[in-house]
């Protein structure tokens, strides 16, 4: 009953895709917005990282340290840089609204770790590392309630070929971290229980990126080939009560470099949560090969990675993987309204500037 009530409320347009995933669709909810002591945060972020450690243990992923820096720019990002100095702290001149700095070296501050972490599997099957990573906030990313400044990825990689493989296994990771978090669930985890349930109710619905813009009301007249929008995105993800997929882009909405197949979509995904949370993680099946690379590198607007490239042409490694944000999945497990509510005490970096009055 509650399907077809929603159901009922969409042109006759959109309901073929709306009858396929009725079955997961649910009503707006109205959540409680608790507040976090910093006591809180500290058990809510500290145990499910033990027990997502836990659950890529159980699958056989071994855990490898990030390179905080790189020589190297990653294609599509927005990277920011360290400055090093010659056996003296660097120079730093702050004219109010700007600052120069310098120094003796300077280095790509990690945005995403995707390159990194593909070239690691020459030396190993599975692997994962927790990123930090840095990056500049968008248009409306400063309200979002899952954006930062500076955050930390949990980037898994694993030599593989097959969208459908990727899907099962990052499903099977989540549902063992939901078993691992029971026990140990802080005190006050109102609500979590049912959280838990929807990460271990996979396989997960998959829908296409068409499929997605039809479910987040944008009209067949408007464009077909831009990312969602906030607006859209929360529409779309307040329509089911699991985690589910969204896959095969076309060329040119995103902004990282995956495998392209022969009908000219982009084998890439992103996990979204349920209740308007919004994008979990992100990956996809990385390119077939150097020519790839370069191609969509120079597509993005910038120069292919070359270290990337020949190492793709000498190794022939075929990988896929996703980036799933630590915080965000804080964030919606512990049912916080916002990452910044789950902000650490002990970071006084720019994640403090975010909210009303940023500057």
């Amino acid at each position: 009953m509650l399907a077809r009530t929603i159901f009922d409320l969409y042109s006759p347009s959109t309901r073929p895709v709306l009858a396929q995933y009725s079955t997961c669709i649910r009503p707006d909810i109205t959540g409680v917005i608790m507040d976090f002591s910093p006591a809180q945060s500290y058990q809510w972020t500290g145990r499910i990282l033990q027990a997502l450690r836990r659950s890529l243990l159980d699958q056989e992923f071994l855990e490898i340290l990030p390179a905080l820096l790189s020589s190297q720019d990653e294609p599509g990002a927005r990277h920011s840089v360290a400055v090093l100095g010659d056996r003296a702290r660097p120079h730093v001149k702050d004219e109010g609204d700007r600052v120069s700095v310098e120094g003796k070296w300077a280095y790509q501050l990690p945005v995403s770790h995707s390159v990194e972490k593909q070239m690691a599997l020459e030396h190993a099957e599975r692997i994962y590392c927790v990123t930090p990573c840095l990056r500049l906030l968008m248009d409306g990313e400063d309200t979002s309630g899952r954006h930062l400044y500076t955050f930390f990825q949990v980037v898994v990689e694993w030599r593989a070929a097959d969208a459908n493989e990727v899907f099962t296994v990052t499903e099977d990771i989540l549902g063992g971290l939901a078993r691992h978090l029971e026990p140990i669930l802080p005190d006050e985890g109102r609500g979590a229980e049912g959280r838990l349930a929807g990460l271990r109710s996979g396989p997960y619905p998959r829908i296409s990126f068409a499929e997605a813009l039809t479910l987040s009301g944008r009209g067949p007249r408007e464009p077909q080939n831009t990312d969602l929008t906030h607006e859209e995105e929360r529409i779309l993800t307040g329509k089911f009560t699991s985690p589910f997929w969204i896959h095969r882009y076309p060329l040119g909405v995103r902004d990282s470099l995956y495998q392209q197949g022969e009908d000219g979509l982009q084998e890439t995904y992103d996990l979204m949560l349920p209740a308007g949370h919004g994008e979990l993680a992100t990956g996809g099946l990385r390119p077939k090969d150097a020519d790839e690379i370069s191609e969509q590198s120079r597509l993005l607007g910038g120069e292919p990675n070359r270290v990337y490239a020949e190492w793709k042409k000498r190794s022939g490694i075929q990988t896929a993987g996703f980036g799933l944000g630590l915080e965000r999945l804080v964030r919606h497990i512990a049912g916080a309204d916002s990452v910044l509510d789950l902000l650490a005490a002990h970071d006084s970096g720019p994640n403090r500037r975010i909210g009303p009055g940023e500057r």
